[in-house]
């Protein structure tokens, strides 16, 4: 399972404090024994023995972890612990900004560093083991796709926010167990990184497939298209209702709510 290139080692361990209180409260809590990097985040008012959702974010694209804190603060602070692994590709024009490569031992990089976040915190934290869910931004939100065609039975539900279908030959060979996989695919109108053209494929694709997908675009008043490339609130809020669904078990609309809809970020460290 030991992909994972030692030019990222040493490791080191990241606890979002915002969102646990203050930091003697933060060094007391549990942090994953694993070697990859990575960021966690606890959400308000912590109850240790209580068994909470786990979000694995994969981070967007010439970010890193550390954008874990503004994606949480915006999809919910209260209802998941969430975990986001640092891309395998360092960006040359800042040394600690990563990003997601586009090969098959890249996508292979990823799922094992996903794997072994989530074996972890499952052994580390009050996880509950049968609601893991992987979310992503654009390229991320393909791989998260991708990771979670590759081990259907293992993950509640996926959510891709501006990420095409992914298109590594061979991506279904699980397909009987994937059409029960419950996927998330939110795209915002006049994107790029993911156009309206990706969102009809991938649309065409789940019918044939008979795959279990919710297509949602997005369109707010302050939208342009120079913004539809953007993570929005309106996105996360969608997302955070999809994923309460499957915890509760119960059907949920995933209209935005427009008028709140606004661009999170920026992401990375300056």
């Amino acid at each position: 399972m030991n992909r994972i290139p030692t030019l990222l080692a040493p490791v080191v361990q990241n606890v979002s404090r915002s969102s646990a209180g203050d930091n003697r409260e933060a060094d007391r809590l549990p942090q994953l024994n694993t070697s990859v990097h990575h960021r966690l985040y606890y959400p308000t008012n912590f109850v240790s023995s209580y068994d909470y959702p786990l979000i694995v974010w994969l981070h967007s694209q010439g970010s890193s972890e550390y954008e874990l804190d503004s994606v949480m603060n915006a999809l919910s602070d209260q209802n998941y612990l969430a975990l986001a692994p640092r891309a395998n590709r360092r960006c040359k024009s800042k040394s600690r900004i990563f990003k997601w490569g586009e090969n098959v031992l890249d996508y292979a990089f990823a799922e094992d560093a996903v794997w072994e976040c989530i074996e972890s915190a499952i052994d580390c934290l009050p996880v509950r083991s049968d609601r893991i869910f992987l979310a992503g931004f654009g390229h991320s939100g393909t791989i998260a796709q991708w990771i979670g065609w590759q081990s259907p039975d293992s993950v509640a539900g996926v959510v891709s926010l501006s990420g095409p279908m992914p298109s590594l030959l061979g991506s279904m060979t699980q397909w009987k167990a994937i059409k029960e996989l419950p996927v998330l695919f939110a795209q915002r109108k006049g994107a790029t990184i993911c156009s309206d053209a990706d969102l009809g494929y991938a649309i065409q694709m789940a019918h044939r497939s008979s795959l279990s997908y919710r297509f949602l675009q997005l369109q707010s008043e302050q939208d342009s298209f120079g913004e539809s490339d953007e993570l929005s609130t309106g996105m996360l809020a969608a997302a955070n209702r999809f994923l309460m669904g499957i915890v509760t078990e119960s059907e949920v609309s995933l209209c935005p709510e427009v008028s709140r809809d606004h661009l999170v970020g920026p992401f990375g460290i300056n």
